[in-house]
Protein backbone atom coordinates (compact mmCIF):
# COMPACT_ATOMS: atom_id res chain seq x y z
CA UNK A 1 0.00 0.00 0.00
CA UNK A 2 2.64 2.27 1.20
CA UNK A 3 4.45 1.47 -2.65
CA UNK A 4 1.15 2.34 -4.38
CA UNK A 5 0.28 5.55 -2.44
CA UNK A 6 4.16 6.61 -4.01
CA UNK A 7 3.51 5.95 -6.91
CA UNK A 8 0.06 7.21 -8.04
CA UNK A 9 -0.40 9.85 -5.90
CA UNK A 10 2.77 11.14 -4.59
CA UNK A 11 4.26 10.79 -7.78
CA UNK A 12 1.33 10.53 -10.19
CA UNK A 13 0.01 13.05 -12.49
CA UNK A 14 -0.49 16.24 -11.49
CA UNK A 15 -3.10 18.92 -12.64
CA UNK A 16 -4.09 21.82 -11.05
CA UNK A 17 -7.84 23.43 -12.06
CA UNK A 18 -8.55 27.33 -11.23
CA UNK A 19 -12.06 29.28 -11.23
CA UNK A 20 -13.24 32.25 -9.75
CA UNK A 21 -11.51 35.41 -9.83
CA UNK A 22 -8.13 34.50 -10.12
CA UNK A 23 -5.05 36.71 -9.34
CA UNK A 24 -2.82 37.91 -11.54
CA UNK A 25 0.44 36.47 -9.82
CA UNK A 26 -1.75 32.85 -10.38
CA UNK A 27 0.69 30.99 -12.60
CA UNK A 28 4.13 32.46 -9.62
CA UNK A 29 1.85 31.63 -6.74
CA UNK A 30 1.38 27.59 -8.72
CA UNK A 31 5.26 27.74 -9.22
CA UNK A 32 6.24 28.92 -5.53
CA UNK A 33 3.55 26.74 -3.71
CA UNK A 34 3.84 23.69 -6.16
CA UNK A 35 6.37 23.94 -8.69
CA UNK A 36 9.01 21.36 -7.16
CA UNK A 37 6.60 18.58 -7.25
CA UNK A 38 7.71 15.86 -9.73
CA UNK A 39 5.78 15.43 -12.59
CA UNK A 40 6.06 11.72 -13.69
CA UNK A 41 4.15 10.02 -15.93
CA UNK A 42 3.15 6.13 -15.74
CA UNK A 43 1.17 3.12 -17.46
CA UNK A 44 -1.48 2.47 -15.98
CA UNK A 45 -1.58 -1.86 -15.60
CA UNK A 46 -5.41 -2.82 -15.00
CA UNK A 47 -6.01 -4.52 -11.83
CA UNK A 48 -8.17 -7.71 -12.96
CA UNK A 49 -11.55 -8.37 -11.35
CA UNK A 50 -10.53 -11.73 -9.19
CA UNK A 51 -14.12 -13.76 -9.68
CA UNK A 52 -15.17 -14.77 -6.07
CA UNK A 53 -16.96 -18.23 -5.39
CA UNK A 54 -20.27 -16.02 -4.08
CA UNK A 55 -21.76 -12.34 -4.39
CA UNK A 56 -23.92 -12.21 -1.70
CA UNK A 57 -22.41 -11.29 1.60
CA UNK A 58 -24.16 -10.76 5.09
CA UNK A 59 -22.27 -9.05 7.65
CA UNK A 60 -23.02 -8.91 11.17
CA UNK A 61 -21.35 -6.61 12.81
CA UNK A 62 -23.95 -5.59 16.13
CA UNK A 63 -26.11 -8.44 17.02
CA UNK A 64 -28.08 -5.73 18.52
CA UNK A 65 -28.69 -3.35 15.23
CA UNK A 66 -31.75 -2.11 14.28
CA UNK A 67 -30.36 -1.08 11.06
CA UNK A 68 -28.70 -2.83 8.19
CA UNK A 69 -26.49 -0.73 5.08
CA UNK A 70 -26.86 -2.63 1.94
CA UNK A 71 -25.13 -2.15 -1.06
CA UNK A 72 -25.88 -3.79 -4.40
CA UNK A 73 -23.43 -3.24 -7.06
CA UNK A 74 -21.87 -4.52 -10.65
CA UNK A 75 -18.94 -3.95 -12.81
CA UNK A 76 -19.52 -1.34 -15.53
CA UNK A 77 -17.80 0.13 -18.20
CA UNK A 78 -16.22 3.76 -17.61
CA UNK A 79 -17.35 7.02 -19.72
CA UNK A 80 -15.95 5.87 -22.89
CA UNK A 81 -18.05 3.56 -23.77
CA UNK A 82 -21.26 4.34 -26.01
CA UNK A 83 -23.26 3.00 -22.98
CA UNK A 84 -22.26 5.00 -20.43
CA UNK A 85 -24.36 8.20 -21.00
CA UNK A 86 -27.72 6.27 -22.17
CA UNK A 87 -27.20 4.18 -19.25
CA UNK A 88 -27.43 7.24 -16.91
CA UNK A 89 -31.12 8.03 -18.49
CA UNK A 90 -32.40 4.44 -17.31
CA UNK A 91 -30.09 4.82 -14.00
CA UNK A 92 -32.36 8.11 -13.40
CA UNK A 93 -35.34 5.67 -13.87
CA UNK A 94 -34.38 3.08 -12.30
CA UNK A 95 -33.15 5.21 -8.72
CA UNK A 96 -31.36 8.36 -9.77
CA UNK A 97 -33.31 10.88 -8.09
CA UNK A 98 -36.36 11.59 -5.49
CA UNK A 99 -38.77 10.47 -8.11
CA UNK A 100 -37.11 7.04 -8.95
CA UNK A 101 -38.67 3.53 -9.09
CA UNK A 102 -36.76 2.39 -6.16
CA UNK A 103 -37.58 5.79 -4.26
CA UNK A 104 -40.96 5.55 -5.43
CA UNK A 105 -41.17 1.63 -4.46
CA UNK A 106 -39.39 1.24 -1.30
CA UNK A 107 -39.80 4.52 0.00
CA UNK A 108 -42.85 5.96 -0.22
CA UNK A 109 -44.70 2.32 -0.56
CA UNK A 110 -43.34 -0.26 1.47
CA UNK A 111 -41.62 2.17 3.66
CA UNK A 112 -38.77 0.10 4.24
CA UNK A 113 -35.84 3.25 4.19
CA UNK A 114 -35.74 6.93 4.36
CA UNK A 115 -34.03 6.83 0.95
CA UNK A 116 -32.47 4.79 -2.02
CA UNK A 117 -30.35 5.61 -4.57
CA UNK A 118 -28.29 4.09 -7.56
CA UNK A 119 -25.53 5.75 -9.50
CA UNK A 120 -23.10 5.20 -11.81
CA UNK A 121 -19.66 5.15 -9.69
CA UNK A 122 -17.45 8.08 -11.70
CA UNK A 123 -13.85 5.97 -11.74
CA UNK A 124 -11.31 6.73 -14.89
CA UNK A 125 -10.79 3.05 -15.57
CA UNK A 126 -13.03 -0.14 -14.63
CA UNK A 127 -16.42 1.73 -13.30
CA UNK A 128 -19.60 0.21 -11.14
CA UNK A 129 -23.15 0.32 -10.91
CA UNK A 130 -24.41 0.85 -7.07
CA UNK A 131 -27.53 0.85 -5.43
CA UNK A 132 -26.88 2.15 -2.12
CA UNK A 133 -29.39 2.28 1.12
CA UNK A 134 -29.85 1.52 4.51
CA UNK A 135 -33.27 -0.38 5.81
CA UNK A 136 -34.74 -1.71 8.73
CA UNK A 137 -32.19 -5.31 9.67
CA UNK A 138 -35.81 -6.73 9.84
CA UNK A 139 -36.55 -5.86 5.87
CA UNK A 140 -33.29 -5.59 4.40
CA UNK A 141 -33.92 -8.73 2.53
CA UNK A 142 -37.14 -7.40 1.37
CA UNK A 143 -35.67 -4.51 0.07
CA UNK A 144 -33.37 -6.42 -2.12
CA UNK A 145 -36.17 -8.60 -3.63
CA UNK A 146 -38.11 -5.54 -4.26
CA UNK A 147 -35.08 -3.66 -6.12
CA UNK A 148 -34.60 -6.73 -8.06
CA UNK A 149 -38.11 -6.75 -9.21
CA UNK A 150 -37.83 -3.10 -10.18
CA UNK A 151 -34.97 -4.44 -12.27
CA UNK A 152 -37.08 -6.80 -13.60
CA UNK A 153 -40.36 -4.56 -14.64
CA UNK A 154 -37.75 -2.49 -16.67
CA UNK A 155 -36.54 -5.46 -18.59
CA UNK A 156 -40.40 -6.69 -18.86
CA UNK A 157 -41.79 -2.79 -19.95
CA UNK A 158 -41.06 -0.07 -21.69
CA UNK A 159 -40.63 3.18 -20.14
CA UNK A 160 -44.25 5.40 -20.52
CA UNK A 161 -43.55 8.61 -22.56
CA UNK A 162 -45.01 10.46 -19.21
CA UNK A 163 -42.18 9.03 -17.19
CA UNK A 164 -39.65 9.46 -19.85
CA UNK A 165 -40.51 12.99 -20.49
CA UNK A 166 -40.34 13.55 -16.51
CA UNK A 167 -36.92 12.22 -16.41
CA UNK A 168 -35.48 14.24 -19.12
CA UNK A 169 -36.48 17.24 -17.70
CA UNK A 170 -35.22 16.52 -14.38
CA UNK A 171 -31.60 15.75 -16.30
CA UNK A 172 -31.64 18.94 -18.30
CA UNK A 173 -32.88 20.59 -15.03
CA UNK A 174 -29.80 19.06 -13.32
CA UNK A 175 -27.17 19.57 -15.64
CA UNK A 176 -28.27 23.84 -16.15
CA UNK A 177 -28.04 23.67 -12.15
CA UNK A 178 -24.48 22.46 -12.54
CA UNK A 179 -23.51 24.94 -14.80
CA UNK A 180 -24.44 27.83 -12.49
CA UNK A 181 -21.35 29.89 -11.78
CA UNK A 182 -17.67 29.14 -12.01
CA UNK A 183 -17.01 26.92 -9.60
CA UNK A 184 -19.75 24.24 -11.09
CA UNK A 185 -18.50 24.78 -14.83
CA UNK A 186 -14.61 23.84 -13.22
CA UNK A 187 -16.12 20.53 -12.14
CA UNK A 188 -17.87 19.37 -15.48
CA UNK A 189 -14.67 20.39 -17.06
CA UNK A 190 -12.48 18.70 -14.68
CA UNK A 191 -14.42 15.89 -14.91
CA UNK A 192 -14.20 16.10 -18.59
CA UNK A 193 -10.28 16.24 -18.48
CA UNK A 194 -9.66 13.92 -16.30
CA UNK A 195 -11.67 11.43 -18.14
CA UNK A 196 -9.80 12.27 -21.56
CA UNK A 197 -12.93 13.90 -22.97
CA UNK A 198 -13.72 17.16 -24.54
CA UNK A 199 -16.76 19.23 -25.04
CA UNK A 200 -17.99 17.63 -27.45
CA UNK A 201 -18.86 14.37 -24.79
CA UNK A 202 -21.28 17.14 -23.43
CA UNK A 203 -23.12 17.88 -26.30
CA UNK A 204 -23.04 13.98 -26.71
CA UNK A 205 -25.02 13.41 -23.91
CA UNK A 206 -27.33 16.14 -24.30
CA UNK A 207 -28.57 14.94 -26.95
CA UNK A 208 -28.56 11.34 -25.86
CA UNK A 209 -31.42 12.67 -23.11
CA UNK A 210 -33.39 14.62 -25.35
CA UNK A 211 -33.80 11.84 -28.13
CA UNK A 212 -33.13 7.86 -26.16
CA UNK A 213 -36.21 5.94 -26.74
CA UNK A 214 -38.52 3.78 -24.53
CA UNK A 215 -36.89 1.16 -26.58
CA UNK A 216 -33.47 1.45 -26.10
CA UNK A 217 -33.80 2.01 -22.71
CA UNK A 218 -35.87 -1.22 -22.48
CA UNK A 219 -32.51 -3.03 -24.04
CA UNK A 220 -30.27 -1.52 -22.17
CA UNK A 221 -32.00 -3.28 -18.87
CA UNK A 222 -32.32 -6.25 -20.13
CA UNK A 223 -28.21 -5.97 -21.21
CA UNK A 224 -27.44 -4.78 -17.80
CA UNK A 225 -30.23 -4.97 -14.69
CA UNK A 226 -29.60 -8.50 -14.65
CA UNK A 227 -29.74 -10.37 -11.01
CA UNK A 228 -27.13 -12.23 -11.61
CA UNK A 229 -24.55 -9.74 -12.57
CA UNK A 230 -25.08 -7.95 -9.02
CA UNK A 231 -23.28 -8.59 -6.17
CA UNK A 232 -24.88 -7.87 -2.67
CA UNK A 233 -23.56 -6.77 0.72
CA UNK A 234 -25.43 -6.22 4.24
CA UNK A 235 -24.11 -4.96 6.99
CA UNK A 236 -25.89 -4.88 10.23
Amino acid sequence: MIDFYKKYYQQGKFIVFMAGKIPANAEQLLNQYFGDLPVTSYAHQPIAIEPVSQKKFRVMNDPAGVQGAIRMARPFPNRHHPDFPKVQVLNNIFGGFFGSRLMNNIREDKGYTYGIYSYLMNQVFDSGWMISTEAGKDVCEATIVEVYKEMEKLRNEKVGDEELSLVRNYMMGSILGDLDGPFHIINRWKTLILNGLDENYFYHSMNIIRTISADELQELAQKYLDPESYYELVVV
